[in-house]
């Protein structure tokens, strides 16, 4: 008898577990393609051609693992987390990154979370771009390497320390606002260095705001975004001349139709940087226009053209450069998880910029380049 009360036992605290974990979902994306990308080498490289070919991961999104669910706790209030790593599929040894990682409270008036989380301004940039093959979309491959703080993917997207509100949709309208705490310090070893290594920062420095106005009804919407970076500093003590201190501010509006043969999306984004210590881009303009064409019930073809208008400076002086590029791409779904993508685009980089980073990115000022992409991706 004993026995049988025992197992019971067991066999409740099991059940009541087991219970507990139906509320969380994993969810995850592999995503593997191949990037050929060649461009003119600058005039002051003898060895010819910029070139890269290779395996590349994220041709549509990043490889990750995710973990996400949901806890009620009455009248109508739930507790929500989501914890999200990436790794890149075709690398041994490249660490796990955390992507996201937060936890809050949701309801009819919304919902408030805390953690590393997307900034309000980048919801909008995916919906208003038809090229979702991202390693060789222009837009993504010129604008990711200068600092916007308002992207589609990575970067400046995901942002540490953040305080999130999302608000329901009211009639197609609906509202995003985060604060980052910049939570900066001095740098110092503490006590080692004659004083305490948070007592020289203001708390203000390098904290970032972002806010989302959106409309959608029907085969429109619209999106209003803008975003700050306060006080931006990197150098503690405070040097002589102090070059930094100022705000990074950026504004963005984007929009989307559908006329059901062609959908027609464009956006618009500024930013402006008042700090002079490093060589930064102070003032940056960038637009795209671009469509989306449905093939059969499993396909789609895209067509892209985005502008950058950047004035790059430091203490020494600025320069201007005006950078275009064009990119085409179709994806094919062979099931409801899994997609082949393929693409190409073309990029004139203006000589008054610098060069860019990155393993594909061959670019050299003053020349052009070619990416040429196709993969497969699989969503679980």
């Amino acid at each position: 008898m004993q026995k049988k009360i025992i197992a019971l036992a067991i066999a409740g605290v099991v059940s009541g577990a087991a219970f507990a974990q139906t509320n969380v979902t994993v969810y995850g994306v592999v995503d593997q393609g191949y990037l050929y990308a060649k461009s003119d080498a600058a005039s002051s490289n003898p060895e010819g051609d910029n070139k890269f070919s290779g395996l590349k991961d994220g041709g549509l999104n990043g490889t990750r693992i995710g973990f996400k669910g949901e806890e009620a706790l009455g009248n109508g209030l739930k507790a929500i987390f989501t914890q999200e790593y990436g790794k890149a599929a075709d690398m041994n040894g490249d660490s796990w990154a955390t992507r996201q990682a937060f936890v809050g409270l949701a309801g009819t008036w919304g919902s408030f979370t805390l953690g590393r989380q997307y900034n309000a301004a980048s919801h909008a940039v995916g919906r208003n771009n038809a090229n979702d093959v991202t390693s060789v979309n222009p837009y993504n491959v010129i604008q990711g390497q200068f600092g916007s703080q308002i992207r589609s993917m990575g970067g400046n997207a995901r942002q540490d320390n953040v305080v999130k509100y999302m608000s329901p949709n009211w009639s197609g309208f609906s509202f995003i606002g985060t604060y980052s705490f910049g939570e900066s310090t001095n740098g110092t070893s503490g006590a080692s260095a004659g004083y305490n290594q948070y007592n020289l920062t203001d708390v203000t420095d390098n904290g970032r705001y972002s806010l989302l106005g959106s409309y959608a009804n029907g085969p429109f919407n619209i999106d209003v975004a803008y975003a700050l970076t306060d006080s931006v500093r990197t150098t503690y003590p405070v040097a002589t001349p102090d070059l930094q201190g100022k705000d990074i501010e950026e504004w963005y509006i984007g929009g989307a139709y559908d006329f059901k043969v062609v959908k027609l999306y464009a956006h618009y984004q500024e930013l402006q940087n008042d700090n002079k210590a490093t060589s930064v881009i102070t003032d940056m303009k960038q637009y795209s226009i671009s469509l989306g064409v449905p093939v059969a019930a499993k396909g789609r073809f895209m067509v892209e053209y985005t502008v950058l208008d950047a004035e790059y400076g430091n203490t020494a002086g600025n320069t201007d450069g005006k950078t275009d590029g064009w990119g085409v791409a179709y994806w094919h779904d062979l099931s409801k998880r899994t997609r082949l993508y393929a693409g190409i685009s073309q990029i004139d980089y203006d000589k008054n910029l610098p060069a860019l980073t990155g393993d594909a990115q061959v670019m050299a000022p003053g020349e052009k380049a070619t990416h040429y992409n196709f993969g497969i991706r699989h969503a679980f």
